[in-house]
């Protein structure tokens, strides 16, 4: 083998372990980011069920029912304020 072809190797064999370093550095860097998004997956996950209970809570047809007629003075419909209006199909 020549001078030439030592010097040649030499580099490739420098470019290739500087090459593993990086790939090393990116992977390293790449698990640590995907292990806090996972993180912060699971703490979204538990905090859209915490929003989905209370949701639920306060969407409740008893609850909604209770503030109607407690804040608004709302009532359901009786005879006496009930008109009933009969649509022909020959308007």
């Amino acid at each position: 083998m020549g001078n030439w072809q030592l010097k040649l190797s030499g580099a490739v064999l420098l470019i290739c372990a500087v090459a593993v370093v990086l790939t090393s550095f990116d992977n390293r860097h790449l698990a640590h980011e995907w292990q806090a998004l996972g993180k912060a997956h699971d703490k979204l996950q538990e905090e859209y069920g915490r929003l989905m209970l209370e949701y639920s809570t306060l969407a409740a047809p008893s609850r909604v029912e209770s503030l109607a007629r407690k804040q608004l003075s709302m009532q359901f419909p009786n005879k006496q304020n009930t008109q009933v209006i009969q649509v022909t199909n020959g308007l």
